[in-house]
């Protein structure tokens, strides 16, 4: 009988936690509006917390809310939606792999309210403008894209919600070219960014009908300038030897990526 109690406990308590969420991210008032619908999509609670440190996992909690139409994801009205994003490594990496991720769900303009790092962890945090609540779901099949791992979603308030991201791995939407040939690039939305892929020197030719004024960089794996190439005078072609340590290199323009219409064709050279 003991044993029975304590049983009883233990699963009140476990349902408690996960109520608890599922209350945050759906108001108390719309839980109780739908509290026998939730208790028998949830009623399997144990299958909604981790196993490696017991938290109740977010991702899997917003999923089934959103595929039964629990989770609003819409508003009536335009509002000012602040999302707060934290992590603990490489925050330019970080930083540039959250815009990718929201670009490719259709977010393409918001501003930064505020940027801390600490030793512990960097706090991002932006604001947009919109009718639509980010897809918790989609979002972070994006960020899985790149290597990044949403550890935990609260919704603070209406107007904001917090995702806790591992970013141990991340990665970005660099494009590969095999060493020793010719590739070329097609006309750019934004500066290219290429794997150096441990060349030893690149070569960029642009179209004779284009005017560009060249400005390359060459970054570390956490996104830190090591050297950069700006050329205040049009060019055809452009050979620079690719220092150590290199992991990425952006090649744009120094005044507008009008001036590579026609793209460029990169050539990486695997010796010297």
């Amino acid at each position: 009988m003991r044993i029975f109690i304590v049983i009883c406990l233990l699963y009140v308590a476990t349902f408690a936690n996960l109520q608890d969420k599922i209350e945050n991210f759906i108001s108390q008032k719309s839980y109780s509006k739908q509290e026998n619908l939730i208790k028998v999509l949830f009623r399997d609670s144990s299958s909604f917390y981790r196993k490696s440190d017991g938290s109740v996992d977010s991702l899997k909690v917003l999923k089934v809310l959103k595929d039964n139409g629990l989770l609003e994801l819409f508003y009536q009205n335009p509002i000012s939606l602040k999302v707060k994003f934290i992590t603990r490594k490489n925050p330019l990496i970080f930083m540039k792999v959250i815009k990718e991720s929201l670009e490719a769900i259709g977010y393409n303009y918001f501003l930064t309210s505020r940027a801390t790092k600490s030793e512990d962890e960097f706090i991002w945090i932006i604001n947009l403008r919109t009718k639509h609540l980010i897809d918790p779901i989609l979002f972070s099949k994006e960020l899985e894209k790149r290597g990044c791992k949403v550890e935990d979603i609260e919704k603070e308030d209406l107007s904001l919600w917090t995702y806790r991201i591992n970013s141990d791995n991340a990665k970005l939407s660099a494009k590969n070219i095999d060493l020793d040939r010719t590739v070329k690039l097609l006309k750019p939305i934004e500066s290219y960014l290429i794997y150096a892929n441990m060349a030893k020197s690149i070569k960029i030719k642009t179209s004779f009908s284009d005017h560009w004024y060249p400005s390359v960089v060459f970054l570390d794996n956490a996104l830190h300038v090591i050297s950069q190439t700006k050329i205040n005078s049009r060019k055809y072609i452009v050979k620079l030897e690719i220092p150590p340590n290199c992991t990425y290199i952006r090649i744009g323009d120094m005044y507008s990526l009008d001036n590579i219409k026609h793209g460029l064709s990169v050539y990486l050279k695997s010796e010297e």
